[in-house]
């Protein structure tokens, strides 16, 4: 099981009503002691999480002046985060996965989460691009690049494929098989937003994969 942890320290200002309004820093973004808190209710269960995941949000120049920015104040953070947990860290800025962000997660012993939709890059991409710096848990995640969309042509109900991404599956199972060679822990989440069914979508990746 993996836990996409609470927006409330892996947010860099509050979310605004009105665009009008001065953007509020959050107080608590990478609080050690109240990320520690949250690991502290999990003890009971944590034999059963294999990734705590940061999802990080959009980061515009008026939250984080770039990369160099956001490792500068990521790093301190995680470095003081004990070993009990695996930790993910997934981004939504297409221009942070360079380089210094993977020579981040190594140093670190961090986890990518690769994310297929919400505008990034395709994630076999940037996985050949990267491959070499990938040396422990991986997350690939498997989403659609237009919710509402595909909540229309579905109507909510999520029991059939009504966008077919046979060519990328293929070559997300090719992703698996190159990590799989690797020997890295790797965990795979399907969301129906992807083709519109994620039990079946699992079911197609699974028999490409025999």
């Amino acid at each position: 099981m993996h836990h996409k942890n609470s927006k409330q320290y892996n947010i860099t200002h509050f979310y605004r009503k009105n665009n009008a309004e001065p953007l509020k820093e959050n107080p608590h973004f990478l609080d050690t002691g109240l990320f520690n808190s949250f690991t502290d209710s999990l003890k009971s269960m944590s034999d059963k999480i294999g990734v705590l995941m940061f999802q990080f949000e959009y980061l515009n120049k008026q939250k984080m002046s770039g990369l160099d920015e956001f490792i500068e104040r990521v790093e301190p953070f995680f470095q003081s985060l004990d070993s009990t947990h695996t930790y993910g860290v997934e981004l939504r800025n297409p221009n942070y996965l360079k380089k210094p962000f993977f020579d981040l997660l190594e140093r670190n012993n961090l986890s990518m989460v690769f994310l297929q939709g919400y505008f990034m890059p395709n994630i076999w991409q940037t996985f050949e691009e990267h491959k070499d710096h990938l040396s422990t848990t991986v997350v690939i995640r498997l989403h659609g690049g237009d919710r509402a969309g595909m909540e229309e042509k579905t109507n909510k109900v999520w029991n059939k494929i009504v966008e077919p991404k046979d060519e990328d599956i293929e070559k997300v199972r090719r992703m698996i098989y190159s990590l799989r060679r690797k020997e890295v822990d790797l965990y795979v989440n399907v969301n129906n937003h992807y083709e519109g069914s994620a039990p079946l979508t699992i079911e197609k990746i699974k028999r490409q994969g025999e």
